[in-house]
């Protein structure tokens, strides 16, 4: 008995693979010049120059196509992550990785503060687990591995401050650069993460930045 062939137009999967990314390319674009909420699925389709039916197609909805994107974000991010975990100064490298992250995606800290410190956003709880509890689950253990804490609960309030420490000024980018003035290129420059670095491993230590600092130099040499 011959086998009855398929019916309809053949699957090209590269093609459906290069609108894919053409939709979460355009996703990722669009949120550095706007809301979340003020996206719409035309403005996403003419961005990535594909047919607004291809945002239900491959996503069901705006809702999809954007935690999609956070799963591409998120893997990236942690396969990074691994390799600041093995660097010689772990907790200097986490830092800098960590601006320098957020200094190229500017996108994302929009996200983030447009989106995810809201309660009642539809994003909210799919970052959450994609992001901040996964740093939850690894972060505080670098910390009792790298600095004088040896109390769990400890490393993890320390874990949270540091986070909290790199992220603040990039989600509250309008009182940092009205009430503050500092600028992006304040927070981009290398002596920023050296002063997140030294403060926070100062708190760690119980030390002060003083003997933080001579610490640190003495290390160098």
């Amino acid at each position: 008995m011959k086998n009855t062939p398929a019916r309809g137009r053949p699957i090209n999967q590269d093609k459906q693979q290069q609108q894919k990314e053409k939709l979460l390319t355009a996703a990722f674009q669009l949120m550095a010049q706007k809301t979340y909420k003020s996206i719409t699925i035309r403005e996403l389709a003419d961005h990535a120059q594909v047919n607004s039916a291809m945002v239900a197609y491959y996503f069901v909805n705006k809702e999809g196509l954007f935690i999609a994107l956070l799963d591409q974000m998120a893997e990236r991010h942690f396969v990074n992550m691994q390799k600041v975990f093995q660097a010689q100064n772990p907790i200097k490298s986490f830092i800098f990785t960590m601006i320098k992250a957020l200094s190229e995606n500017s996108s994302f800290a929009r996200l983030v503060h447009d989106e995810f410190l809201s309660e009642d956003s539809a994003l909210s709880e799919a970052f959450i687990e994609r992001f901040p509890k996964r740093m939850a689950q690894i972060l505080p253990s670098l910390v009792l591995k790298h600095t004088g804490i040896q109390d769990s609960q400890k490393a993890k309030y320390a874990a949270f401050t540091l986070i909290t420490m790199i992220i603040t000024p990039f989600i509250g980018e309008p009182v940092r650069k009205k009430a503050w003035q500092i600028s992006d290129a304040e927070i981009q420059d290398p002596q920023w993460a050296e002063h997140i670095y030294t403060t926070f491993i100062s708190g760690c230590s119980g030390n002060s930045t003083e003997e933080t600092m001579e610490s640190i130099q003495e290390e160098k040499q």
